[in-house]
């Protein structure tokens, strides 16, 4: 993958690092013991030169503060693992302490996990602050960040309304989990669920080893194409002589920690027993929702903390740039911000259709260092003042806003028509269109879904083919360029000749005069859940029956994309997602298109 700044941040900053090995002589690793006796462990780093006390940055982890290095070459392949290194190594830069923590039932800490974010972990975030503002180099002033499931940990610390926690970033990271990554559109993201069910029972049982090299085999079926499981094993064993597990607080206590993560809670086999939002189970001693966990629920005691929060995620991250919208619009204290750029999950990879992949030019560490400072050392913010900064694919410009959406000029309607056409009016004659679900499609192992694990590229390198097997519908070229940016929505008239269920797969494409299709955005809906008031509750679910005609309104996953003079938008139709999605029963799709049954892509255009 090519080394192009596609994507360099609009101010042109650059972020200073300290080098690596000056950081980690600064570690020091310390057991927090909570309320009820389980020790939680921690890594902290001061900045070397810190001549009075410093703010202080919080990294809550499920997934290894640190890990152990076996030699010779342990300390290489930990440098090369450690995602959050460069970071961290900024931070300290800008004169922040860091503390990486281990949360209740992973790493070096004691405990068990028996949902994720439950009530002892978030009440145990509070419990480090106070521990960290207690300490002789702190200020009193922290801030907490991290990436996917560290984020949440962020957003959740401020639940507990700590007076010492006065902003948080969380990177790339969930808001609703229903929606943004377990049932997106009421279906469920199966094969994310059970890969991170493996990866998390990999590291329960402190197996990095095999955990990276399930990793590197997802990654290497994204770049060459075919699944590479075999090789796992012996990958597994290369890591293994270079990686001794997470590193120990006190090797004596580590035994005892690992065998209590025995308990820790099978996420997937949990989701296999949920359709609607409020379905509730019994784990352990807690009786909820997926909801009891779900930052979203939470809304209103994270907006009493006061707390500033940076939401930022990619447009290419699985659901989770809605996610950050929806965080942004939610939330809205003071200094809040929303950045969302052509980043897969991580942020590492920029994306762009019809440009091969590339390693992001964009100084995150600087971003936040500027957002953390403001807020936490009293540094004045000199940025251009606009809350929300967005990407524009396909034009490659950085743009500013108020709010998210920026007010689109139009809303501009694509009618579905006769021949697999995108009409600009409605047909006057009712239409149909009979497509055979294939329950075999997918959206392959570079999708905005595969990403969520493993940092493969979501380009969708080969939508012409796959929509081969699609239902698809295209504009006659553009006559001029156009811009895409909010969210894309369809209303569908579908039915079901042989079936009480279903689900649609919408994806918005760009056809180059070439004959290249490039990815833009997708959508899901399950017809269950097709509510107007799109809640996915059980009391407002409704069973299709087999030929009856009902209208799936959904909208497109958000994005700011433009079109070029010349190129084609497609709308593609699919009634499975094998690489992805748990199949609901696959059946023949009947699309109305004209008269009363107007089915239709409406487009936010500025």
């Amino acid at each position: 993958m090519p080394d192009r700044p596609l994507d360099p941040h609009w101010a042109g900053l650059r972020a200073r690092r300290l080098p690596h090995a000056e950081v980690d002589a600064l570690r020091r690793s310390h057991y927090v013991v909570m309320r009820d006796g389980v020790p939680i462990a921690l890594d902290v780093f001061v900045p070397a030169r810190a001549q009075a006390p410093v703010a202080t940055i919080l990294r809550q982890t499920r997934y290894f503060r640190s890990l152990a290095p076996r030699p010779p070459l342990g300390r290489l392949v930990v440098r090369a693992v450690d995602y959050n290194a460069p970071l961290r190594r900024a931070f300290l830069a800008a004169g922040f302490a860091w503390v990486d923590v281990d949360v209740r039932g992973s790493g070096a800490s004691g405990g068990s996990q028996l949902f994720s974010w439950n009530p002892d972990e978030v009440r145990d975030g509070a419990e480090v602050v106070d521990w960290i503002v207690r300490q002789p180099w702190s200020s009193g002033k922290v801030g907490s960040l991290g990436i996917s499931y560290d984020g949440t940990c962020a957003e959740m610390l401020l639940v507990n309304q700590h007076p010492a926690v006065r902003a948080i970033a969380p990177l790339f990271a969930l808001f609703d989990a229903y929606t943004d990554i377990a049932f997106p559109g009421g279906a469920h993201l199966a094969w994310f669920t059970s890969s991170w069910q493996r990866f998390n029972g990999l590291l329960d049982r402190n197996a990095p080893h095999e955990a990276f090299a399930l990793v590197a085999t997802m990654m290497a079926e994204a770049q060459w194409g075919y699944p590479a499981g075999r090789a796992a094993p012996a990958l597994a064993w290369l890591l293994g002589r270079a990686l001794d597990g997470v590193r120990p607080v006190d090797r004596a206590a580590l035994g005892a920690a690992i065998a209590a993560h025995a308990d820790n809670a099978l996420v997937h086999d949990h989701a296999l027993r949920i359709t609607h939002r409020d379905d509730r189970q019994t784990i352990g001693v807690h009786e909820g929702t997926i909801d009891s966990f779900s930052p979203h629920a939470f809304a209103a005691e994270t907006r009493g903390s006061g707390a500033a929060v940076y939401s930022y995620s990619g447009w290419r991250d699985g659901a989770y740039q809605h996610a950050a919208i929806k965080r942004h619009r939610d939330l809205a204290t003071p200094g809040s911000r929303l950045t969302l750029g052509p980043w897969i999950h991580s942020g590492r990879l920029c994306i762009t259709p019809f440009a091969p992949p590339a390693v992001s030019a964009f100084d995150h560490a600087a971003e936040l260092i500027a957002f953390f400072a403001h807020h936490l050392q009293g540094v004045p913010d000199r940025g251009d003042g606009k809350p929300v900064h967005y990407f524009t694919m396909g034009e490659g410009r950085w743009k500013t806003a108020d709010r998210w959406p920026p007010p689109p000029r139009e809303a501009r309607a694509l009618y579905l028509a006769a021949g697999g056409q995108l009409a600009a009016a409605a047909p006057a004659a009712d239409g149909r269109d009979r497509y055979r679900v294939d329950p075999g499609t997918g959206t392959g192992p570079r999708s905005r879904w595969r990403c969520m694990i493993a940092p493969v590229p979501a380009d969708y390198p080969d939508r012409a083919r796959r929509d081969a097997r699609l239902l698809v519908y295209d504009s006659p070229p553009l006559p001029a360029a156009i811009e895409v940016t909010g969210h894309p929505a369809v209303s569908l008239h579908v039915g079901w000749l042989d079936a009480t269920d279903g689900v649609v797969f919408a994806y918005l494409e760009d056809v180059a005069p070439d004959g290249r299709v490039g990815h833009v955005t997708e959508g899901v809906l399950r017809a269950l859940h097709r509510s107007p008031a799109r809640t996915f509750l059980r009391a407002d679910a409704a069973p299709v029956a087999p030929g009856e005609v009902v209208e799936l309104a959904f909208e497109l996953l958000p994005v700011s994309y433009r079109f070029a003079a010349g190129h084609r938008v497609r709308l593609a139709l699919a009634g499975a997602d094998a690489d992805a999605f748990a199949p609901v029963a696959p059946s023949t799709l009947e699309v109305h298109r004209g008269g009363a049954r107007a089915s239709r892509l409406v487009l936010p255009v500025m």
